[in-house]
C-alpha cells in the first residue's frame, strides 16, 4: 500500500500499532508512509476514532447538490438578465 489512497481499515491498524507502542520510524519504513502522514492519522483518530477516516457519503452527495444549486442560480440569473436586455433593445 505504499501508494494510492490507503483505507480506513489500513489507517486504523497503523495507528493502532502506534499507539500499542511499536516506533513511529519502524512504521513508516514497513507501510511506506511519512511520519507526517503517520501523526496526521494519529491524530484524526484519537479525535473521531475510526470514523475520522472514513468519507461521509451524505456530505458528498450534499456538497455536489449545493455546487449544482449554485451553478443553476448563476445560469437562472443569466437567462433574467438576457431577457430583461431583450425586452429592453424591443422597446427602443
Amino acid at each position: 500500500m505504499a501508494n494510492g489512497r490507503k483505507s480506513a481499515k489500513f489507517k486504523s491498524t497503523v495507528v493502532l500499532e502506534l499507539l500499542r507502542g511499536e516506533s513511529a520510524e519502524e512504521l513508516s519504513r514497513k507501510y511506506g508512509i511519512t511520519m507526517a502522514e503517520l501523526s496526521a492519522w494519529r491524530d484524526e483518530f484519537i479525535e473521531n476514532g475510526t470514523q475520522g477516516f472514513k468519507k461521509n457519503p451524505d456530505e458528498s452527495k450534499l456538497a455536489k447538490a449545493e455546487r449544482r444549486i449554485g451553478q443553476l442560480e448563476m445560469e437562472l440569473d443569466l437567462v433574467k438578465k438576457k431577457n430583461a436586455l431583450f425586452a429592453k433593445l424591443r422597446k427602443g
